[in-house]
């Protein structure tokens, strides 16, 4: 053999080679995102049939103690959220005082207090129930984390 045939040869089989790894790789591209997508279809799934069974806890059609118990800890959690989301609408509204000049009579200011933009009125302590589903939540919240009723505010 010539040494262009065997260099034909070898090109002919790098492009060989080339060609099965971008099919490969195409394949399983393909594939993972088919997966990828099954996955989520699955847990959305199962989100939805986690929501149904925890209405139908609520409404009292299921009486399962580890759907009770699961349906509480969520009832936390959303209590939680709501009382995070609070606190974070009052850290978001602070705003930075300078302190004034001292004066060689008064003593150096030695601490900054944040002061509330608007004067919000102060916040009640304590939960308080929702009047449709029992909802245990703040007693700032206007509407039911649980079930949308509105409970308070103007």
């Amino acid at each position: 053999m010539g040494l262009l045939d065997q260099l034909s040869k070898t090109i002919s089989q790098v492009s060989d080679r080339a060609k099965f790894e971008a099919e490969k790789f195409q394949k399983t591209t393909r594939l993972q995102g088919e997966i990828n997508e099954l996955r989520r279809q699955i847990d959305q799934k199962l989100m939805e049939l986690g929501q149904r069974a925890y209405d139908l806890q609520r409404a009292g059609q299921i009486h399962a103690p580890t759907l009770a118990e699961l349906a509480a800890a969520l009832d936390q959690l959303r209590a939680t959220l709501v009382a995070r989301e609070e606190e974070l609408k009052q850290a978001q509204s602070e705003v930075y005082v300078e302190p004034a000049p001292a004066t060689p009579s008064s003593p150096p200011a030695t601490t900054i207090q944040p002061v509330p933009i608007s004067e919000a009125p102060p916040i009640a302590s304590g939960p308080k129930t929702c009047p449709k589903c029992g909802f245990q939540m703040p007693a700032t919240a206007i509407f039911c984390p649980s079930c949308g009723t509105r409970v308070g505010g103007p």
